[in-house]
């Protein structure tokens, strides 16, 4: 039987005003409609059935698969979502985190993030190897330090440890502003140059502290001699120490510049052992520890070679981007001439001790002239 058009009018003003009035909830409306020729409950019933589906999200926090996270999102991150974190490519990089371009893969986004940073350390990325080498060597000088001073110090007296402070507490330094650089490189471009300004300075003090003790054991008797030579690697220290560590010299073309000076610094070394050799004769000064002085003047310049030109990564890029890289090349060379120099100037030390504390030098007679230096 037809529905009347009464009963069809009703339900069309009935949905009109559902339509006008907002704030009513669907679910309470019912509709008055009564009729015994047909059944309009199906009126009290939503137009929309809502559904329960069920979304697997555990794909979507799966950090492998994020994009790179917003500064929040990464202060929020837990230390088991920062380890793994997705590092970027090379390519990736702003330029101020771009310095060598054969390091293709592994590294460490911008993080603005003093926590992220420190929670770095224990990730594996392309800085790992050179943050733990200096870190691990940092804390082996100190433990070597505190040992030394506890088995010579009945035989030391103030100029000894004075010198040998200069050495362990430089060597100390260096590795620490190394591994601090480091660590902290992808904070900010502004950390970047303060970390390498200190770097920079840190290798400078490591040469002035190292040369310290050689200078003073080789001229132990010879104030006059020790001051100049002490006195002009002061000033050169100070002015390699300003140049390298300068905003003007902060950027990349001036790599060469700036080890053009370390290298100025550390041939300054040349002149007192020259002058050493000469006064004392070669078999002496070899008696004395002077090949491991060489080995390890030898140790610096070979790792300083390697980091310049970028060996082995310049060869194959990408294969070393975890780790046998050139950068870490030079930190374990500079650990390993660290623990050279140190043994050299315990053979100094040692041999200062059994000539009655003073280094008696050798006479050179070259015809009729007789020169020698006396005590």
């Amino acid at each position: 039987m037809p529905i009347p058009l009464e009963k069809i009018q009703v339900v069309q003003d009935e949905i009109e005003r559902f339509h006008d009035d907002e704030d009513n909830d669907y679910r309470n409306i019912r509709l008055k409609i009564t009729t015994d020729e047909q059944d309009f409950s199906f009126l009290n019933k939503p137009t929309h059935t809502k559904r329960s589906v069920h979304y697997d999200i555990e794909p979507i926090f799966d950090l492998a698969y994020q994009p790179l996270r917003s500064t929040y999102e990464i202060e929020q991150a837990s230390i088991n979502n920062v380890l793994r974190r997705r590092y970027i490519a090379h390519w990736g990089l702003p330029e101020w985190l771009g310095d060598n371009q054969f390091l293709l893969q592994k590294h460490r986004p911008p993080a603005y993030s003093v926590r992220e940073c420190l929670i770095s350390i224990a990730s594996i990325h392309s800085e790992t190897v050179n943050i733990w080498t200096h870190l691990i060597g940092a804390l082996c000088v100190c433990v070597t330090y505190i040992l030394f001073l506890i088995d010579n110090y009945h035989q030391m007296d103030l100029s000894d440890l004075i010198s040998f402070s200069f050495f362990f507490i430089s060597a100390i330094l260096c590795l620490t502003f190394s591994t601090l650089l480091h660590i902290f490189i992808n904070y900010s471009p502004s950390v970047l140059v303060i970390a390498s300004k200190l770097d920079y300075i840190g290798i400078n003090i490591l040469i002035f502290g190292s040369m310290v003790p050689v200078i003073h054991y080789l001229f132990y008797c010879s104030l006059q001699f020790k001051t100049i030579y002490i006195s002009v690697l002061f000033v050169l220290s100070i002015v390699s120490m300003i140049g390298t560590s300068s905003a003007a010299c902060s950027k990349p073309r001036y790599r060469p510049f700036k080890a053009i000076l370390f290298i100025a610094l550390g041939l300054y070394g040349v002149a007192p052992v020259t002058h050493a050799c000469i006064l004392h004769g070669l078999s002496r000064m070899f008696e004395m520890g002077f090949l491991y002085l060489c080995i390890m003047a030898v140790t610096y310049i070979a790792g300083g070679v390697v980091y310049a030109i970028r060996i082995p990564e310049r060869c194959f890029p990408g294969r070393f981007d975890i780790i046998g890289q050139s950068h870490q090349i030079l930190h374990i060379a500079v650990i390993a001439a660290v623990y050279l120099h140190f043994y050299g100037i315990c053979c100094l030390f040692h041999n200062v001790i059994q000539t009655e504390q003073c280094i008696i030098p050798t006479v050179l007679k070259l015809g009729i002239t007789d020169l020698s230096v006396t005590s």
